[in-house]
């Protein structure tokens, strides 16, 4: 039953994170930001601060949580949602045009992801 339910969150997470990735993207079409991939990070950044958010609101019910709510939630959803792999590829091809935006990138990425997870927890403590 657990692959099932990682399966399909994993598709809605999969599906959603292209939408808001390339949502974002078309937004910042032909402005300065164009180069930096700020829908992956913005991906990132949310699924950091829903896992923190729902880690921390399972921690205030006593880590009491339904069966299927991890493997679907956390595992297929908002695994899929997060990507490492494109910010990886996004920050490569960032090195080889602008090493300073990849950097940029690694710090924003990193740091706002562990804020992000941080914040989420702390909203519901």
């Amino acid at each position: 039953m657990n692959l099932i339910l990682i399966f399909l969150g994993g598709g809605l997470g999969a599906l959603s994170r292209f939408g808001v990735s390339s949502g974002i993207q078309s937004l910042v079409e032909n402005t300065r930001l164009q180069r930096f991939p700020l829908g992956i990070l913005a991906c990132n950044l949310t699924g950091c601060f829903l896992i923190g958010l729902i880690f921390g609101w399972i921690a205030s019910r006593n880590g009491e949580q339904s069966s299927w709510f991890h493997p679907l939630v956390i595992t297929g959803f908002l695994g899929a949602f997060t990507t490492f792999s494109a910010f990886a590829l996004d920050t490569q091809k960032l090195f080889e045009s602008s090493p300073a935006l990849a950097i940029v990138n690694i710090a924003a990425s990193v740091a706002g992801s562990l804020l992000a997870i941080w914040l989420g927890f702390k909203c519901l403590g």
